[in-house]
């Protein structure tokens, strides 16, 4: 139903559907009006029929065309209110005083007996207040279509505001580590070509999944530990003095994680650690990731406020994020 009501594509059977309705609800009338004169009347009542329904058609496609989009659509509810009262009101007006042209050129009995009765604006009233909630069901729907446009314009702006802001604060290598990297290999260019080597071969392995694996919404848990070991590794060639040690529970080769979301927080635990020990732990579909330092020092707020921002919009309403010295505890819960 909302496809056959806002979709271009079915524009065309809305129109027809429109026709077939208005013409069935006018004939109605007149039937009902001249029924006393059918007889009477043969054929030419098809014609009073038609008169009528163009009568109505004609005040429909203005109101659909020219009131709604110029007055209601713009906020202009007063106007468009005073206009379509005085053309609801117009219309079962012209249709008596047709009624008593016809009757009068053909000598037909009168339906009404008296004309200047008061009842008779009573009825136009009437007939006005039914004529108005159709012309007020088409420009509902009128607003109603331009309210979705509206709701999915403004949930496209807050997709891409979403996607623009998970780009700036998704984990990434520092500049820091890049250039102490780049600075040991070309200190060892010399004394050892081949350190030098693995240490470029390390980092375009690192930098090519930062920028084409991490680009997707979600990646396996198994692969980003592996980007994790290959970081520390790299680290590790730049400060010998750094131990680590990587424990995993659970199936992680079919565990799907934001990528690059732990290399935030292990970049930030490394600067003053001289050892790390870190656990991934899958249990019922909530995934443990423990981060321990032999620093004692308490790890800065602050520093973690872009990460709590990323699991924010990650993961809403689904994390904990624990800091103490020494330790970084974080929980997630992973059910899509």
């Amino acid at each position: 139903m909302p496809r056959f009501l806002f979709d271009a594509s079915y524009r065309i059977g809305r129109c027809l559907l429109f026709i077939v309705v208005g013409a069935i609800i006018t004939f109605n009338q007149v039937f009902i009006a001249y029924q006393d004169n059918q007889f009477i009347l043969g054929n030419r009542i098809y014609f009073i029929c038609f008169s009528s329904f163009m009568l109505y058609l004609i005040a429909m496609y203005f109101n659909y065309f020219y009131l709604t989009p110029k007055f209601l659509l713009k906020g202009k509810y007063v106007i468009y209110t005073i206009v379509l009262c005085i053309l609801v009101f117009l219309l079962p007006t012209l249709s008596i005083a047709g009624e008593y042209w016809v009757c009068n050129t053909l000598g037909l009995a009168h339906r009404i007996t008296s004309y200047a009765n008061p009842l008779i604006l009573v009825d136009n009233l009437s007939a006005s207040v039914i004529t108005a909630i159709c012309f007020c069901g088409v420009s509902v729907i009128m607003l109603f279509r331009k309210w979705m446009t509206g709701n999915q314009q403004v949930a496209g702006l807050e997709r891409e505001h979403i996607q623009s802001e998970l780009n700036k604060l998704k984990g990434q290598i520092t500049p820091a580590f890049l250039s102490k990297t780049l600075r040991s290999a070309s200190d060892s260019v010399e004394s050892n070509p081949q350190k030098t080597s693995g240490m470029l071969m390390q980092l375009g392995q690192l930098l090519r999944y930062q920028l084409y694996d991490a680009g997707r919404d979600r990646i396996l848990l198994k692969s980003e530990i592996n980007f994790l070991t290959k970081f520390i590794e790299l680290e590790q060639k730049n400060n010998p003095g750094i131990q680590y040690r990587i424990h995993t529970e659970g199936d992680i080769n079919n565990t799907f994680v934001a990528p690059m979301l732990f290399i935030s927080i292990v970049q930030c635990v490394i600067a003053d650690s001289g050892m790390l020990d870190m656990s991934f732990q899958l249990k019922s579909r909530t995934l443990a990731f423990i981060c321990k330092s032999d620093s004692k020092k308490l790890l800065n707020e602050d520093v973690f406020s872009l990460v709590r921002q990323r699991l924010e919009l990650q993961y809403p309403d689904k994390y904990i994020l624990v800091l103490s010295p020494g330790m970084v505890e974080l929980k997630i819960d992973i059910a899509e």
